[in-house]
C-alpha cells in the first residue's frame, strides 16, 4: 500500500466528516437540494463503498444487505434517505472502526492476491480517493443550496458588478491528429482507451466566460430573446423562471452578488461565471456568435497549453457523453455505462471544489442539461465542428 496515497485517502475521509459536522444535526440529514442526497448519506455511502470493494471484494467479508439497501445509489430513492440515514455519531463510530481495520485488511489482500486487478498499481486507493472527492464536491453543492435558502437578500457588495464587452482571445488549433484519453491507473473507464482522433482546425477561447461578460448577456435581454435558445432550452428557462446564474442574487439596490457555502460573496468581474446549465451555456454561445467546444477539442487544447483558468468552474461541452471505441467497464458497470444514454452532456475541467486527483486533461464529467448547481460555466469555441 502506497503510504502517500493512503494519507490522501485519510485526508479525504476527514474532510467529509468535517463537512457533515459543519451544520446543525437537522440539516445533516435533510435534502438541501431537490437533486442531492443528505450530507449524512454521502458520509455513509463513502464508507459503504470502501467496505464493498476492500472488505467484500478483496478481504471476503460478509455482504451487509441493510447497509447496501441504504447506501447504494440504486437502493433507496433520494427522497427516502433522510428518514433512514443514521446519525452523525453512529456513522462516526462506524468510520472509526473501519479505518482501524482497513490497513490490515488491505495488506492481507495484497499478500494473498497480489495479481488482483483492484490492487494493480494501487488502483483501489486511487479509485477511492477520486470517488470520495467527487462526493465531497456534491456535499459542497448541497451546502451552497443551504446558504441560498438562508440568504436574506440584504448583502451590499463593496464593488458593483458591471457588465463588460464580449472580448475573447481565441487560440487556434491547426487541425490534424491528436491523442485523447488516458490509460494510467488513476483514470476512470470512460477515459479509456487512449486513442488518436483527427479533427479539423478550430479556435477556442483562452479563458472561460467571465461574470462581467455574462452580465452583458443578461442586460442585453439574453434570457428573454428566444433566438438564442433551443426549443428544449426555452422550455427549461420558462419552467425554471431563470434570469441569472444559480447562485447569483440581487439586493434591494439592484446590485448582483453571489452566495457560497459561507453566505454572500462579491462577484469578481473577471472571474469565470459559474452556476449555468447547458441550456444557458448554449444560449450565451449563440449570443456571442460562437459555440461550445466538443470535448475532444477541449482536451487537445488543454494538452497543448492553449487554455487558461481551468479549474474554477466545470465547462459544458457540445457533445453527449459517449463511450470511446474499445470501452470496457471497470471496475463495475454502474459508473459510466448507464449514462451513455443520449441524455447526458459532457463537461470538462474542474470546479473550485473538485479534488486534485481528478484535475487532469482526460477527466470526463457528465450531467443532464438542466443541472446548474454543479459549479458549471462556459468556454467558447469557433470554426469547424468535429465528429467523434
Amino acid at each position: 500500500m502506497d503510504a502517500s496515497l493512503y494519507a490522501t485517502l485519510q485526508k479525504t475521509r476527514d474532510a467529509a466528516r468535517i463537512l457533515a459536522q459543519s451544520v446543525p444535526p437537522a440539516d445533516r440529514r435533510r435534502m438541501l437540494h431537490k437533486d442531492l442526497s443528505p450530507l449524512l448519506w454521502h458520509l455513509g455511502h463513502m464508507l459503504y463503498i470502501e467496505q464493498q470493494w476492500a472488505g467484500e471484494r478483496l478481504a471476503g467479508l460478509a455482504h451487509d444487505d441493510t447497509r447496501a439497501q441504504l447506501f447504494r445509489p440504486d437502493g433507496l430513492r433520494k427522497a427516502e434517505r433522510a428518514a433512514r440515514v443514521p446519525t452523525f455519531d453512529v456513522l462516526a463510530r462506524d468510520w472509526d472502526d473501519w479505518q482501524g481495520r482497513f490497513p490490515e485488511l488491505l495488506a492481507s489482500a495484497e499478500s494473498a492476491r497480489p495479481d488482483h486487478p483492484l490492487l494493480a498499481r494501487d488502483f483501489l486507493l486511487r479509485f477511492l480517493i477520486q470517488h470520495h472527492g467527487q462526493h465531497l464536491e456534491t456535499m459542497h453543492q448541497a451546502l451552497v443550496a443551504r446558504a441560498l435558502d438562508r440568504d436574506t437578500g440584504t448583502f451590499r457588495p463593496a464593488q458593483t458588478l458591471r457588465s463588460a464587452p464580449l472580448t475573447f482571445c481565441y487560440r487556434a488549433w491547426t487541425g490534424g491528429h491528436g491523442r485523447i484519453g488516458d490509460d494510467r491507473p488513476d483514470s476512470y473507464d470512460n477515459e479509456r482507451p487512449s486513442h488518436d482522433v483527427h479533427l479539423p482546425a478550430f479556435a477556442i477561447a483562452e479563458r472561460p466566460v467571465s461574470n462581467a461578460a455574462y452580465l452583458r448577456f443578461m442586460e442585453d435581454d439574453g434570457y428573454r430573446n428566444n433566438r438564442y435558445w433551443t426549443h428544449e432550452g426555452r422550455h427549461w428557462r420558462d419552467h425554471a423562471g431563470a434570469e441569472a446564474p444559480w447562485h447569483w442574487r440581487r439586493n434591494c439596490d439592484e446590485r448582483w452578488y453571489g452566495v457560497d457555502i459561507a453566505g454572500p460573496i462579491e462577484l469578481i468581474s473577471d472571474a469565470p461565471v459559474s452556476g449555468l446549465c447547458a441550456y444557458e451555456a448554449r444560449a450565451f454561445a449563440r449570443y456571442a456568435h460562437a459555440r461550445l467546444p466538443h470535448e475532444a477539442e477541449w482536451e487537445l487544447a488543454m494538452r497543448d497549453g492553449l487554455l487558461l483558468e481551468v479549474g474554477s468552474a466545470w465547462e459544458w461541452c457540445e457533445n453527449r457523453f459517449y463511450p470511446y471505441a474499445g470501452f470496457r467497464a471497470f471496475p463495475y458497470r454502474g459508473y459510466s455505462m448507464p449514462w451513455f444514454d443520449g441524455a447526458h452532456t459532457t463537461l470538462r475541467g474542474a470546479s473550485v471544489y473538485s479534488a486534485d486527483a481528478t484535475r487532469r486533461a482526460s477527466f470526463r464529467n457528465f450531467h443532464v442539461a438542466d443541472k446548474r448547481h454543479i459549479f458549471s460555466g462556459v468556454r467558447l469555441c469557433h470554426l469547424s465542428r468535429p465528429t467523434h
